[in-house]
């Protein structure tokens, strides 16, 4: 098995829902575009996985960080996979809270409302998926709620966006 640095360049695509066994598929086709962009010298070492009870697929390399084209192609491969599974991985919800096995993905707006329902406390798990290196990943892939949450009940009238969090 391939063991990359901490410094090496990851992109996460979380899935909603959790992925399932198709993802072998999905992986297989990623790992073949990793293979041309290493032929290419877009990078020198590269892997695919599923990480966080299967609500991420992970797609790491050693190199310089990829082209706009080269994320496009990651992208057409991935929404070849959304057409094939119904996940949605391009476009998921960005705010990931709950422990492994119960993450669920959610928008600001739907998060206040769990705030305010206790079904998100202060200690419940926010998981940074929006890393971009595997060693910030290995580090601390989640945080308590309340380091995340501040700013959220601080401007709790906040025009809320589909942006990330």
């Amino acid at each position: 098995m391939i063991e990359l640095s901490d410094d090496a360049q990851l992109r996460l695509f979380a899935a909603e829902p959790r992925l399932a066994s198709a993802v072998a598929e999905a992986a297989a086709a990623l790992d073949k575009l990793l293979l041309q962009f290493i032929r290419e010298g877009r990078c020198r070492t590269a892997l695919t996985a599923t990480v966080g009870d299967g609500r991420w697929l992970a797609v790491a390399w050693e190199g310089p960080p990829l082209s706009g084209c080269s994320h496009d192609k990651l992208a057409q491969v991935i929404a070849a996979h959304e057409q094939r599974s119904e996940a949605v991985l391009l476009l998921p919800p960005p705010i990931a809270v709950g422990p492994l096995g119960a993450i669920r993905l959610t928008h600001r707006g739907e998060l206040r409302q769990w705030l305010a329902a206790g079904i998100c406390t202060a200690d419940t798990p926010v998981w940074n998926w929006q890393v971009t290196t595997l060693g910030a990943w290995r580090r601390q892939p989640q945080s308590l709620a309340a380091s995340f949450l501040a700013p959220l009940l601080a401007s709790p009238a906040a025009t809320i966006s589909k942006g990330a969090p």
